[in-house]
């Protein structure tokens, strides 16, 4: 098998000619033995962070499925031994999608594959997709149709190795990977999901439609971040006070805040201020938010995150399964340092305070900000009320 690994690790493995694969819990697995490097892929944006290495596998320790659950729906994870030969295979992370279904052959035997791994991009868990899956099987079975359906780990990569993985999984159970001439719209059906426009329920087969219903409901209904940036002293805390104190006293979401210094103190504590720890510290706080948003409560977080990379991925994390909206505190720096109330700038002009955020080391201003409040020109309350107003605009208040 091939993999894509970090440059750094990928050096270090053709030094040892030996990579072990661990599970998420880092209980080693399987070995690549015999391994052989690979020509770097370099990604569409012309980066070069990754390294490619081929080998044998060669599985180690003790089988998980000894030790532990195999997840959800662990009996349709089948292994493949060409045992539905002659069928149809509809291969795919997302729902399974009306024009998928009209590529097939309507005569003969249909295998429905769900693929469950990391995903490249925002879309239902493997669980619902199964599902999803599993009742449109029974629809079809119903109409006398021949169906089956399997689970197969794999992840997506959002490029052409995705046709390639799908066909490969596809020969391995015996079948024909089906190639729609058409996709479906997936703008469409978002402006749908959230309310702009009507869903495309042509594209879709009922289930289907369902488990992205379930995964991307109504905006007042969906998890959402709230996620406050801005230099030390800007006011973004006192912004994201109020408006935690507002949807609280509103009770129509749930709400949690995490603000930075007080996750400094708990979730980060014994993080220091290098540009890795600040990284570290802001996706631990990214990471909490998101699962409160998962799960459909409301987190709102207020930390400097200086980082624009950084901030990217906590927005990555976060739609996976819920809504992020960046609200850039603009206040500026001779403002932030009049204010000083902690003596922090002061120490940092000194000296006595290395890689201090606007003074000795960079903030990243937001491009990509949902909002920006400068509450040099705002009070609070009217800081929060814009804020406010977006959430009920957008209608995440509704």
């Amino acid at each position: 098998m091939s993999i894509d690994i970090p440059a750094g690790i990928g050096e270090r493995v053709e030094q040892s000619g030996r990579l072990v694969l661990t599970d998420p819990e880092g209980a080693p697995v399987a070995e690549l033995a015999d391994i052989q490097p690979a020509r770097p892929p370099v990604p569409a944006d012309g980066s070069t962070g990754e390294f490619a290495v081929t080998g044998r596998v060669v599985r180690t320790g003790i089988p998980a499925s000894t030790t532990d659950s195999d997840g959800p729906y662990s009996w349709l994870r089948l292994p493949p031994s060409g045992q539905f030969e002659g069928a149809s295979a509809v291969v795919s992370h997302d729902p399974i999608d009306a024009y998928a279904l009209q590529a097939a052959d309507p005569h003969g035997p249909l295998l429905l594959v769900v693929l469950d791994g990391p995903r490249a991009r925002p879309g239902p868990d493997a669980p619902t997709v199964a599902r999803a899956t599993l009742a449109l099987r029974d629809q079809l079975r119903e109409q006398g149709r021949h169906a089956d359906a399997v689970l197969v780990p794999a992840p997506q990569y959002g490029d052409e190795r995705d046709e390639h993985l799908a066909e490969t999984i596809a020969r391995a159970y015996g079948a024909r990977l089906v190639r729609p001439a058409r996709r479906p719209d997936l703008a469409a059906l978002f402006a749908g999901l959230d309310g702009r426009a009507v869903p495309p329920v042509d594209e879709w087969p009922e289930p289907s439609l369902h488990a992205w219903q379930r995964w991307r409901p109504p905006r007042r209904d969906r998890g959402l971040v709230v996620f406050f940036t801005g230099l030390s002293g800007s006011g973004k805390s006192t912004v994201a006070r109020a408006v935690t104190d507002h949807l609280a006293e509103d009770g129509r979401r749930r709400v949690t805040l995490l603000d930075g210094d007080v996750v400094r103190r708990n979730l980060s504590a014994g993080l220091g201020f290098s540009r890795a720890d600040r990284d570290r510290n802001i996706e631990r706080i990214g990471y909490v938010a998101a699962e409160i948003a998962r799960h459909g409560g409301t987190a709102v977080c207020a930390p400097i995150a200086p980082f624009a990379a950084t901030r990217a991925r906590v927005r990555q994390m976060v739609e996976a399964h819920a809504d992020f909206l960046l609200i850039y505190v603009a206040t500026p720096l001779a403002e932030c340092e009049r204010r000083d109330r902690k003596g922090l700038y002061a120490r940092a002009r000194a000296g006595e305070i290395a890689d201090f955020t606007g003074i000795s080391s960079p903030y990243e201003a937001p491009e990509d900000a949902e909002l920006v409040v400068d509450t040099s020109d705002l009070t609070i309350e009217q800081a929060r009320d814009a804020v406010i107003g977006l959430l009920t605009n957008g209608g995440w208040l509704d």
